[in-house]
């Protein structure tokens, strides 16, 4: 079969099966029937109905200080958790103007940008992205929850800091993209993301794809498609306000994968973004 063949039978199979993987992603399965996975985080209007589920014992702790996401997880739904982690008076440090001090601080508000369908990572290659998931942090760890704003240019970094084995929320540090090593990246998809002739001059030609195969639920289809071919899938790229959970992961110049994971469900999509020359595109596509 010629490349040319191939290139159109599999785009016919991803038009499928990406129609299915589109009403997939719209339905949402009760908290019954979903099992949610450690690094999945819960919508914060449901704050209230969860925090007395979170009854936490020594020993409860002591398992939720291990991984963070398992920490970040139950810091997010437990008022109890979140009074008792948070430094008082928390730090809020500004690249422009001195320190302040907050005594008075809003998780519901200040955490509602994980309280859509999905939350992103950025890792630096493939490899970070495997890895990190079950990865216990260090003693005197630090890891900052992003709050990436594309609109503006904005990043609010909420550093936790792991101390005597215990993980608190200790300071807010405001910055701007260019105070950030992702700068050059990030304003090359804050464009990617809202500038759809933009978008389909960034895409490569041919496009890596592996998605799920519409009738082997356990199998996918590798393949490329033309880069005009991009118009006809569904996936919603992640654009507004998204986050990102810097576990010290590392930031080459020429490759950014993007990890976007369902909130309510188990599903992923993989955005893999190179850049050639002077140009990022998007190299890689994977659900």
């Amino acid at each position: 079969m010629s490349i040319k063949r191939k290139v159109i039978w599999l785009f016919v199979a991803v038009v499928a099966t990406l129609s299915l993987s589109c009403e997939g992603n719209r339905s949402t399965s009760s908290r019954e029937e979903q099992e949610l996975e450690p690094e999945e985080i819960i919508p914060l209007d449901t704050l209230a109905q969860e925090d007395e589920k979170l009854d936490l014992d020594e020993e409860d702790n002591f398992k939720l200080d291990g991984v963070f996401n398992d920490f970040l997880f139950a810091y997010l739904h437990s008022r109890t958790l979140r009074r008792e982690r948070t430094a008082k008076p928390l730090r809020m440090e500004h690249s422009e103007r001195p320190t302040e001090l907050i005594e008075q601080f809003d998780p519901e508000f200040e955490f509602s940008f994980l309280s859509g369908e999905y939350f992103t990572t950025l890792y630096g290659n493939a490899r970070q992205m495997q890895e990190e998931d079950e990865e216990e942090q260090g003693e005197d760890s630090i890891v900052s929850l992003q709050r990436i704003n594309l609109n503006d240019g904005t990043i609010r970094n909420f550093e936790f800091l792991r101390e005597q084995g215990r993980w608190q929320l200790d300071a807010i540090r405001e910055a701007t993209f260019q105070d950030d090593d992702l700068c050059d990246f990030l304003n090359f998809y804050a464009r990617f993301c809202t500038d759809s002739l933009f978008q389909a001059q960034s895409i490569a030609d041919p496009l890596h794809i592996v998605i799920l195969d519409a009738e082997d639920e356990e199998g996918s289809i590798d393949g490329i498609i033309d880069a005009d071919q991009w118009q006809t899938f569904c996936p919603e790229v992640p654009s507004g306000i998204i986050s990102n959970i810097r576990k010290g992961q590392s930031y080459g110049q020429h490759k950014i994968v993007m990890r976007k994971s369902g909130l309510a469900n188990g599903l992923q999509e993989v955005f893999t973004f190179t850049k050639d020359r002077d140009n990022w595109r998007l190299t890689r596509y994977e659900n």
